[in-house]
């Protein structure tokens, strides 16, 4: 059975971590939080700055986690432990890389919108009555990406617990098999 090494496992992980707490952390503390400043355009200013911060970390820690996957050995030794979950890890993976770029993206046509990213704003995924339509539109887009990240994350560290779950019973198996030949 193949093995991942442990910091590309390690890196793995962090960057999953690093994506999955700070998309919660803005869609539950930030986004509603900043309803309590009084501009709206200073709220846009306040919320494109952390997004673009943010998403400048979160972008590259997915980054990260899918070069493991791909790259570092972790997709062919999980799939080796069970082709199934590693086959849906895979997809759900995929789609929050997707996810997570694309709102980056809608991130950066929000703020576009208005000079220094001022865009006027209710919430960080209401738009305000005086929102650009399109920015209204990626407001929106944004926030509905933002829920499908932090799923497809989510099940990501799911399905990546349960495949450590399986490689402990094979090999707990495997010693088990070769004590009884040899005990």
């Amino acid at each position: 059975m193949r093995q991942a090494s442990t910091p590309v496992r390690s890196l793995h992980k962090m960057g999953l971590g690093i994506n999955l707490g700070g998309t919660i952390f803005g869609l539950v503390a930030l986004n509603p939080s900043v309803a309590r400043v009084g501009d709206r355009r200073e709220r846009g200013l306040v919320l494109n700055e952390a997004w673009t911060r943010f998403q400048s970390i979160g972008t590259l820690a997915m980054g990260v986690t899918v070069a493991t996957w791909r790259l570092g050995g972790l997709k062919e030794a999980e799939g080796d432990i069970d082709p199934a979950l590693a086959g849906i890890k895979n997809v759900l993976l995929g789609g929050a890389l997707i996810t997570s770029v694309a709102s980056a993206i809608a991130g950066r046509r929000i703020a576009r919108q208005a000079p220094e990213g001022a865009t006027p704003v209710e919430s960080g995924a209401e738009p305000a009555p005086e929102t650009p339509d399109e920015a209204a539109r990626s407001q929106r887009l944004s926030a509905f990406l933002g829920a499908a990240t932090v799923v497809l994350v989510a099940g990501v560290l799911g399905l990546s617990s349960a495949l450590e779950v399986r490689a402990v019973q094979k090999m707990e198996k495997s010693r088990g098999a070769l004590s009884r030949l040899f005990g």
